[in-house]
């Protein structure tokens, strides 16, 4: 959003709270359990920013003129954190591990598991508008099962936050989430990365990856834990009956399983496949929106996942149909389908809500950006 203000640009964007700083004042109204919390010209003291840390909110947006939005164009500090790569490499290569030795041997490793879902590693991971940025931002070179666990993963840490779940709740789903595609280790490469289209039989396969991942688990450490068993050999699951393994309906799917389902898709799309492109955030919104009305998804979890994601997509890169390289500044909440305002390297604001001639096609990588 921007309007003419002497000559220049006066532009509204939207700042994680964590992000915010002493002396930026608000450009909307901030409300809490619908009151004003702080109104639109406050600026805030380094008080105010504890107090909002403190609260449930997510972003604030910030009044910004012409010269202060030029000077972050480049959006550096949306790019790649060195510290939440570090964080990010060191759980995967435990994840690997967790993964070989249940293939290689049916063994859980509980003490790698324990430290992946250790308070400090998961609040590193999982740390709110941030978290959804670098996982966007980075390449998914190597292994891309594992890559995938791994934004599964996180994305459930961020689901259980702003779901407020409980604390052991959210640990049952985080630990679920990380371990839903183990199965796939029991399936040959071949099948796996298989460029074209796949035959009756390595469809048919790939589709036992939740009962393999089930049954490498269900006599070990966690053969107690049957939520976050359901949520792996159910995550394929759909509410109207129409998934796999078992057709299951709403109310014979687990919870956690009709949580993994929706960041399962989403994540999904939002990776090159060997047989698509990654898709826009945008477009896979979409998509999740007419599952969660057509009765495939979980109306509550899909509306409360669409809102928040939507939210902590601001200030991503993209890259838009016409060529052009741009920035996510502003995103009206107020709407699961509501599209971005973003501004591009030449300083053009676009309005994607009132140009259907102009469409997101990705979020770009740091390596994209570079």
């Amino acid at each position: 959003m921007n309007f003419r203000w002497m000559g220049g640009y006066k532009v509204l964007r939207s700042y994680a709270v964590e992000d915010l700083r002493a002396g930026m004042k608000i450009g909307r109204d901030v409300l809490a359990n619908g009151s004003v919390l702080y109104g639109k010209g406050t600026v805030l003291t380094d008080a105010d920013i504890v107090k909002l840390s403190g609260s449930m909110l997510f972003s604030v947006y910030i009044d910004e003129d012409e010269e202060q939005a030029d000077e972050r164009i480049e959006g550096v500090e949306y790019l790649l954190d060195d510290d939440y790569v570090n964080c990010y490499e060191k759980t995967m290569a435990r994840i690997q591990r967790i993964y070989n030795r249940l293939v290689k041997d049916e063994t859980l490793d509980m003490n790698e598991l324990n430290v992946v879902l250790s308070d400090d590693n998961i609040q590193k991971l999982c740390d709110g508008a941030k978290a959804v940025s670098q996982i966007h931002n980075m390449s998914r070179d190597g292994d891309t099962v594992l890559h995938h666990v791994m934004h599964v993963g996180i994305l459930a840490g961020l689901m259980g936050n702003w779901m407020r779940m409980p604390k052991e709740r959210m640990r049952d789903l985080v630990m679920s989430a990380f371990l839903h595609d183990v199965g796939k280790k029991c399936i040959p490469d071949e099948i796996l990365n298989k460029q074209g289209k796949l035959t009756d039989e390595e469809f048919h396969e790939i589709r036992k990856h939740p009962e393999y991942g089930y049954n490498l688990l269900k006599l070990g450490p966690l053969k107690a834990k049957n939520d976050v068993l359901f949520g792996i050999v159910q995550h394929h699951e759909r509410c109207d009956g129409s998934g796999y393994p078992g057709k299951l309906k709403k109310d014979q799917i687990n919870e956690l399983a009709r949580i993994i389902a929706i960041l399962d898709i989403y994540d999904a799309m939002a990776a090159n496949r060997s047989y698509a492109r990654r898709c826009s955030p945008f477009d896979i919104l979409g998509v999740l929106y007419e599952d969660v009305l057509s009765g495939k998804l979980d109306t509550e979890y899909g509306v409360h996942f669409m809102r928040h994601l939507c939210q902590s997509l601001n200030g991503n890169w993209v890259a838009l149909t016409n060529g052009q390289k741009a920035r996510i500044v502003y995103i009206d909440g107020s709407g699961v389908k509501s599209l971005p305002v973003v501004q591009t390297t030449k300083n053009e604001f676009i309005d994607l809500n009132r140009r259907s001639d102009i469409k997101i096609q990705a979020v770009l990588t740091a390596r994209e950006m570079s």
